[in-house]
């Protein structure tokens, strides 16, 4: 009797659930370089756990960087399950008085206790993981940026545009980005306002943020061009803005691509297909003008220019045009589109190559077309003088 009870014992006891909680953190290293006494650097971490139940838990810091360390959220404390990981920010600063130097510290991330089930009621685990910083103090200050999505916006006669820029800051000082702005008439030729200033706000390191910065101009009424730089990060970019009267409305449009075959042939048509989108309020009349280049040569070989459109607003329209090359060669059709008052940036087509075969693949053809048709009409000739001298051969024996 005792034999089987044992067995049962066994049977019931492995097929008792093993269950292990897990937690996890994304990345488990941060290396935080070129720091300054005093300065800033933040990291995102994302902390997980493979249990579906909600589990709480907290971080422990060495004491010694207790001073060093904060988060965002505030909290030390945290809830998370396996379908809702927990997302953080570790943020370094390092005290003003801190010696140059590397140093190394761990963030532990523990669980509250959790009932074990292996072990039975009124037993616990904690879960656990560490969180490696690495931290580089130094004493000299690096100026360094990337910058994108410049912009200046449109404004009513009289009234300030602003300029602006989202720049990250990959320095260890807190950055306040110089703009240089140049601004330029429709045709782009005549320069008529330079200013340097520097942007509104500062941006910690390790962080991004958009810059701006209001400016005040003397400009009439009108689409104006202008090159827009941020200094420290040097980034730059051609843009275009528009002074309006008091209340106007501010037309907007994209000359989005010029369509072209990627091969042409001499002599025959090649389509040439400007397309352009109304990103404004209002329907507008647009046509496009432009020119094509022989790059073999530099020189231009046709001028274009198409009807005008009427296109409504946020829709896009085909601009349809035709090129008969007159020689072979490489080729390329650049041009702009105007729309009420208003011009786009300059676009340029693929590079396209119009070569020599389509035109006299059809005269071969014909040719040999005609030399078929010539044997036949010869054959038949002779097949119908045999046939009237058969004829008269059969008459003189009747």
């Amino acid at each position: 009797m005792k034999k089987p009870f044992i067995l049962l014992m066994l049977l019931l006891l492995l097929s008792c659930p093993i269950y292990a909680v897990t937690i996890g953190v994304s990345p488990s290293i941060i290396n935080s370089r070129n720091m300054i006494r005093g300065g800033y650097a933040e990291n995102m971490i994302l902390i997980s756990t493979n249990t579906p139940s909600e589990l709480w838990g907290h971080f422990e810091i060495e004491e010694e960087f207790i001073s060093w360390i904060s988060f965002e959220p505030e909290s030390e404390q945290f809830t998370i399950s396996s379908a809702n990981p927990y997302g953080v920010k570790i943020i370094i600063t390092p005290p003003e008085d801190t010696p140059n130097g590397n140093y190394s510290t761990l963030i532990t991330i523990l669980s509250d206790a959790i009932v074990s089930p292996e072990r039975g009621a009124g037993s616990s685990v904690i879960a656990a993981i560490g969180l490696r910083l690495n931290i580089e103090v130094t004493d000299v200050e690096t100026v360094m940026c990337n910058a994108g999505a410049l912009y200046i916006s449109a404004t009513e006669i009289g009234e300030p545009f602003t300029v602006g820029a989202t720049v990250l800051n990959t320095g260890n000082i807190r950055l306040r980005p110089t703009f240089l702005l140049e601004v330029y008439d429709q045709d782009q030729e005549n320069l008529l306002m330079r200013k340097t200033f520097a942007a509104k706000d500062r941006i910690l390191p390790t962080t991004s943020g958009r810059v701006f910065q209001e400016v005040e101009h003397n400009l009439e009424i009108g689409q104006y061009f202008a090159q827009l730089t941020v200094t420290e990060c040097e980034a730059s970019a051609v843009l275009t803005f528009d002074v309006v009267e008091r209340g106007g409305i501010v037309d907007t449009g994209e000359l989005m691509v010029i369509r072209t075959n990627e091969y042409a042939y001499v002599d025959q048509p090649t389509p040439i297909v400007p397309l352009f989108r109304n990103t404004g309020p209002r329907n507008v009349v647009a046509k496009f003008k432009g020119q094509i280049e022989s790059l073999d040569d530099k020189s231009i070989v046709s001028i274009l220019e198409s009807d005008e459109l009427q296109v409504l607003p946020g829709e896009t329209m085909e601009f349809p045009m035709f090129f008969i090359p007159e020689k072979a060669g490489k080729y390329q059709v650049s041009g702009r589109v105007f729309y009420n008052k208003k011009i786009t940036f300059e676009e340029k087509s693929k590079v396209f190559e119009v070569v020599r075969g389509k035109k006299e693949a059809p005269k071969l053809g014909v040719i040999i077309l005609i030399i078929i048709y010539l044997i036949i009409g010869l054959l038949i000739f002779i097949l119908i003088g045999l046939i009237r001298k058969e004829r008269k051969k059969f008459r003189k024996r009747f």
